[in-house]
């Protein structure tokens, strides 16, 4: 009786550290990201940024789910979440072709805004006027990013030949070709050249910002639909750290306007 005794204990026991990982096993949340300065930006192939900071600061919130970052392309970050290789993407804007592509998520209201605006060489462009008409002058921009000056086409065939936009891979590469003269003007972030100049404090005076903007747009996140995050609870989260010192250092370094919170849909 005893040996059986000790055996159904020494069962249970085993079955009971079997089953205690799979209790207490986080529920992961694979978040998709491309080169975006300054949210997601590659120095020695290692991932920096406001979203690395932000992902890191919701693991330590919760307990429940892990969140770990996948790289990803901007040309080819739809298809990717299509294939199920991520969960959700940050930063990131419904109208930027997830919503021409019929992909169904779930989506956050926006929490944050930015813009893109023109830039170009004072010696070229002497003043805002220069911007007015861009049309015949040539210019860079990230390959795969949706701009509104090009009516949101990504084509790299018809970018080039119908809208004269050189297609690069991030924005440092965009500056460059104004730098070097390649091309007449060039599309970035405000974000990113708040950054920029503020590496680069001799460059104010050499280029010229525009106060034309190609797009204003409105930071969303963005989740797979069965997911079992919700995305009011994943919004609610990220509105909180937000809004904590660590971040709002950051939003403000970089430019960023926090959106009012509301309810998510």
């Amino acid at each position: 009786m005893k040996a059986v005794y000790k055996n159904t204990v020494r069962t249970l026991s085993c079955l009971l550290m079997l089953l205690l990982p799979m209790a207490f096993a986080k529920v992961p949340v694979r978040v998709g990201a491309y080169e975006f300065p300054p949210y997601v930006q590659f120095q020695q192939d290692q991932a920096t940024g406001l979203l690395v900071e932000l992902i890191a600061q919701l693991n330590q919130l919760q307990q429940e789910y892990h969140f770990e970052l996948v790289m990803t392309t901007a040309i080819r970050r739809h298809q990717d979440f299509q294939q199920g290789l991520f969960d959700a993407i940050f930063f990131e804007d419904i109208n930027w072709g997830w919503q021409q592509r019929a992909i169904e998520l779930q989506q956050s209201p926006a929490f944050a805004k930015d813009d893109e605006v023109f830039i170009a060489l004072r010696s070229r462009a002497e003043s805002q006027q220069w911007f007015d008409d861009l049309s015949g002058k040539s210019m860079a921009g990230i390959l795969g990013y949706h701009y509104r000056i090009a009516d949101y086409q990504t084509a790299p065939e018809l970018l080039s030949s119908q809208y004269l936009l050189v297609p690069v891979t991030d924005h440092h590469a965009s500056i460059e070709l104004v730098f070097k003269q390649r091309t007449d003007t060039a599309i970035v972030t405000r974000s990113f050249l708040s950054q920029y100049l503020d590496l680069h404090p001799q460059y104010r005076e050499t280029l010229l910002i525009s106060e034309r903007i190609d797009q204003s747009y409105q930071h969303q996140l963005l989740l797979r639909a069965e997911h079992p995050l919700d995305i009011a609870t994943l919004y609610q989260w990220v509105q909180h750290l937000l809004q904590q010192p660590a971040l709002q250092h950051a939003l403000a370094q970089y430019g960023l306007q926090l959106l009012p919170p509301i309810a998510a849909e």
